[in-house]
């Protein structure tokens, strides 16, 4: 029983270290090294307050930012509350959208996959050979909690 526990400890101290040395990039003048693929979104807990300032993947799609996540970061983002990244090496204000349904999902992902194929491993969602989303994938992603998370840049 304790060795999942080291295990998952083990991957998220591993992911905090990944994290904060990403954030780290982002934030310098050497953010260029990671910025055309990875951005900073800093969201704050609807319970705690407390701000997050997470490095995620993303695409750029017909004047938004796209990200795909399974991370719970996205359920505090708030319609109507613009949301701040770190794009680019600058900050900006963001008015995000979360998009879990699936038809609207599947053509944003389609794009994200396009633009970013890295992310489909992550997501375990992949494009067939046609490049639409492969449907299973993504209705099994979505019901785990991933989510589309549409930005337009303020």
């Amino acid at each position: 029983m304790s060795t999942p526990t080291k295990t998952s400890s083990t991957q998220s101290r591993t992911q905090r270290t990944g994290d904060a040395v990403v954030r780290f990039l982002l934030r310098s003048p050497l953010h260029r090294l990671v910025s055309g693929k990875l951005l900073i979104i800093t969201v704050t807990g609807r319970k705690t307050g407390r701000e997050y300032a997470n490095p995620v993947g993303y695409a750029e799609h017909d004047g938004h930012i796209l990200i795909g996540s399974a991370a719970r970061w996205h359920r505090n983002l708030r319609p109507g509350t613009p949301a701040r990244i770190r794009l680019r090496g600058k900050d900006i204000q963001a008015d995000p959208e979360v998009i879990t349904d699936e038809a609207r999902a599947a053509d944003l992902y389609r794009a994200i996959l396009t633009r970013n194929p890295v992310h489909g491993r992550f997501a375990g969602i992949a494009l067939n050979p046609d490049g639409n989303v492969n449907l299973d994938d993504l209705r099994r992603a979505l019901s785990t909690g991933t989510a589309v998370v549409r930005l337009r840049p303020l």
